[in-house]
């Protein structure tokens, strides 16, 4: 194939732009059992939020039964709600979460 010919096959291939991947929100559920102390504590350590954050996050979760934590892509999401239920069951409460599409 002449030199020519390749570089105008090159100029016409479009390459498709890869998309954003799908993002997810991680929702806490109140329960009567987990104690305020530890949601502010699972907030901060496994969430990365702010002491004000996780405050505020606790008090939204137990007035309205539930709370956005964050958005993270879904492995992001998995990982972080497995490691803060494993963090809940090795200290006896039943907390939950559900991750749910944005």
């Amino acid at each position: 194939m002449p030199q020519q010919e390749l570089q105008q096959q090159r100029q016409s291939s479009v390459r498709p732009v890869p998309k954003e991947p799908r993002r997810y929100r991680v929702i806490i559920l109140n329960d009567d059992f987990t104690t305020f102390e530890f949601v502010v504590d699972v907030m901060v350590i496994v969430f990365q939020k702010t002491q004000q954050e996780a405050w505020d996050i606790a008090e939204t979760t137990h007035v309205n039964k539930r709370a956005v934590v964050g958005t993270y892509s879904l492995d992001i999401a998995r990982s972080k709600v497995a490691k803060a239920t494993s963090m809940a069951r090795s200290e006896g409460f039943p907390l939950k979460f559900d991750i749910e599409p944005e």
